[in-house]
């Protein structure tokens, strides 16, 4: 057997492997990627349509997590204050 054909049948190998151990779980990743990114062209489109979105009353209970990640956020992108005056966060 050629050493070419050795690093063939090693990649096949670990290309299996791999499957194996990540398949599951990255075809599970691809699955909530998929919903999230119908969620998100959802409320584009009742945007752009001017209908009520309904999550607006849910937003107002995590009100004060989402000050804890939009500091977070801003404060990783660099920014010393919240970029939107209006936002109190600092």
């Amino acid at each position: 057997m050629s050493v070419v054909g050795l690093e063939q049948i090693l990649r096949n190998l670990r290309d299996v492997l791999r499957g194996a151990a990540y398949g599951r779980h990255e075809h599970l990743l691809r699955q909530r990627a998929a919903e999230l990114h119908d969620l998100f062209l959802l409320l584009c489109y009742m945007e752009l349509m001017a209908l009520p979105n309904p999550a607006t009353l849910y937003l107002l209970d995590v009100y004060p997590l989402l000050l804890d990640e939009f500091h977070l956020w801003h404060r990783r992108m660099g920014m010393d204050r919240s970029p939107l005056g209006g936002l109190p966060c600092c």
